[in-house]
């Protein structure tokens, strides 16, 4: 029983080495490519325009390929039948247990504690872009940790997309003046954070009324 299993071990081994080398030859990409799952059900603009981004993301990337997970609609893409969102994410979990895909891409899922995203907006006043972290999830429980773990996600997120000094604001709410404190210490520490100025003359780093709006940060 053993050595079947060894064999068989072998065997599939030796057919992902094929099938990469095959795929390298055709697409001139050296390696495994990054799945990437995506669910289509549950979205204010529709399955369509969510498609048509997935084709394009991919068409222009020949390091990752997407999964779409959901139904209704026809697409040369991969794709996991799902009748519903709850189904969606029900299958977008299993795919990712099962290692069959490396990362997803969802809507209106229930986030773990210590889980949060980062938006990338433009800001109506000025049509400037801006980073905004975070926009659903939970960073932490309490107010000041999630603030400052929002703000290390959000530097991560802009310099992983090209920008490799990005200014960071920080929101007017309650705990931000601790937050700006911890945050200096962490630049004097070693860790280099580049502050914004807010449009007001009294606030200094931290962003209200048309701070935001503006993109100030």
């Amino acid at each position: 029983m053993k050595n079947s299993i060894d064999r068989n071990s072998i065997r599939q081994s030796i057919g992902e080495v094929f099938l990469e080398a095959a795929n390298a030859l055709e697409t001139g990409v050296v390696g495994r490519k990054i799945r990437v799952g995506l669910t289509i059900l549950g979205s204010e603009h529709g399955p369509a325009e969510l498609i048509a981004g997935a084709e394009l993301a991919q068409s222009g990337s020949a390091d990752f390929e997407v999964v779409i997970i959901g139904s209704g609609v026809e697409t040369t893409l991969e794709a996991v039948e799902a009748a519903d969102e709850k189904d969606a994410h029900i299958k977008m979990d299993q795919l990712l247990e099962e290692g069959d895909i490396d990362a997803a891409v969802t809507m209106h899922y229930n986030f773990p504690i210590g889980v949060s995203t980062v938006g990338r907006v433009v800001t109506p006043a000025r049509g400037k872009k801006m980073f905004i972290a975070t926009t659903t999830g939970t960073s932490a429980t309490g107010r000041v940790e999630a603030m400052l773990r929002n703000a290390i996600f959000g530097i991560a997120t802009a310099k992983a997309c090209g920008i490799p000094e990005p200014t960071v604001g920080i929101l007017n709410i309650d705990g931000a003046r601790q937050v700006e404190r911890c945050l200096k210490e962490l630049s004097e520490q070693g860790y280099p954070i580049h502050f914004a100025e807010s449009r007001r003359n009294d606030a200094g780093v931290l962003m209200r009324g048309n701070g935001p709006a503006a993109g100030s940060a």
